[in-house]
Order: structure tokens, then sequence, then C-alpha cells
């Protein structure tokens, strides 16, 4: 995917959906909007997060055990922000047990009703049995979550199922972390553009600078922020952040 504006890097904005209230989570996401996220990746919160750091966990355990936020008040956050935004890409992220309790196929209808495509789930492989049956019974796409050690056997079998959006994980580690890229990381891109240009790889987990999300510009297609944007809105700069990690001077 080649960036339309030389001058921004393609960023994808994750927030929680409740956090730190539901009215407020949904106006952040309008912030991102007008910030210049490209891609809005809105998670429904779980109460233990098991691939998200300390920043990421604090805001899931807020939306769930203190504003008790449900899936069905998420559907309702996610209606309103596409109802503003109907030409907005936007992903979902949830664990899977969130998923399987509210329904599957209610919740994959919700999800085409609401013109979602990618679906964000960090503890289902992508080529686990129980995948097939988001795949088979939606018109969603599921977006795998891979560490630079991938075996190449597994790449090999990713690729051929037929995935348009892959989530690299910039090293190993959890959400917020320090950042690093890892050095097999550029084979990997390398394999997967080598299959298909047109798929879009996404590169998260630790990105907190401009120079880290130009450093991810200049490897993959965007540059995917979750704590650090949670940070600069608890500290009352997020619009300013936005602009500073968006925009190449």
């Amino acid at each position: 995917m080649e960036r339309l504006d030389k001058n921004t890097i393609t960023v994808m904005g994750h927030l929680v959906l409740g956090y730190p209230t539901l009215a407020e989570s949904i106006r952040t996401a309008e912030k991102y909007v007008e910030g210049g996220v490209a891609i809005l990746e809105l998670q429904i919160p779980f109460s233990h997060p098991t691939a998200d750091g300390p920043v990421i966990t604090a805001a899931c355990q807020e939306a769930v055990e203190r504003q008790h936020v449900s899936l069905s008040d998420c559907l309702g956050a996610l209606q309103t922000i596409r109802n503003k935004y109907p030409q907005q890409e936007i992903m979902v992220m949830s664990y899977v047990n969130r998923v399987y309790a509210y329904g599957l196929k209610k919740f994959t209808e919700a999800m085409e009703n609401l013109q979602i495509h990618h679906l964000i789930i960090p503890d289902l492989p992508v080529d686990d049995p129980h995948s097939s049956l988001i795949i088979h019974h939606s018109s969603l796409k599921l977006v795998p979550v891979l560490a630079a050690n991938v075996s190449d056997t597994r790449l090999e079998k990713l690729l051929a199922m037929g995935f348009d959006f892959f989530y690299l994980m910039s090293d190993f580690k959890i959400t917020g972390s320090t950042f690093s890229l890892h050095p097999r990381l550029q084979r990997v891109i390398e394999r997967i553009k080598q299959h298909s240009p047109d798929i879009r790889i996404g590169i998260g987990f630790g990105i907190s600078t401009p120079e880290q999300a130009r450093s991810v510009a200049d490897a993959a297609d965007v540059a995917i922020i979750g704590s650090a944007l949670i940070q600069a809105q608890q500290k009352g700069v997020l619009e300013k952040y936005l602009q500073e990690m968006i925009e190449i001077n």
C-alpha cells in the first residue's frame, strides 16, 4: 500500500471502548478520525487482556469493572461512530470468550451490519479450527497477529489462506513496552509482500515517538499505536500528539 501523502504516516489508532467512559471513548474515536488516524482499532474491553500491557489492561479493567460496559454497549458505540464516519476504516479487536459468550452468529452479523471488515482476536490463532467458523459464516476477515519468530511453514500456510492484513509485533513483548524492531521482521515482511504486494502490513507494540513511527512506516504500511495514545489522552495532549505522530516534518 502506497501512502497518498508522502508527508504523513499511516496510523492505526487503538482505543478501548468504554474508557474512561463509553461517551468519552466515542469522543476519543472522533478525535482520532479528525486527527488523521487512517484506521480505528476499537477494542471491546475484557477484564484479563493477556496480550496487553499495563496501560491497556488498566483501561479495560476500568471499562469492565467500574463502568460495567457490555458488548452490547460497545456495539452501540460502534454504531454511533459508523453513523458519523460512514467511510472510516474500522477494525474491531476482542478476546475470543467475549465473542463466543455473546454468540458467534449474532456477533458476526453485528459486525457486518456495522460494515466492519476486519476482526482482531489475539488469543485465537487464525489457523485454529474455531477461526473457520468466523471466516465461513460471515464476510469478516481475521487479522493474523504474528511475532518475528513465526516459522516459514506457518507463514506459508497463512499466506495461502488469503488474509489481506497482517499485524506484526515489533518484538517479543506486550503492548506499551519499550520499542524495538526485531531483525527478522524484515524477512517476514519481504515474504508477505513477495506473495502479494496488496497485502497490508501493520507493526505495533511499543511505538510512542515520531521517530519510531517513521521507522515502522519505512518497513511496513501502517504504524499501530495504542498505549501511547491512551497516555496522551490522559495528559490532555491527544490532538497535539496525533499531529506529531502522523505528520512528517
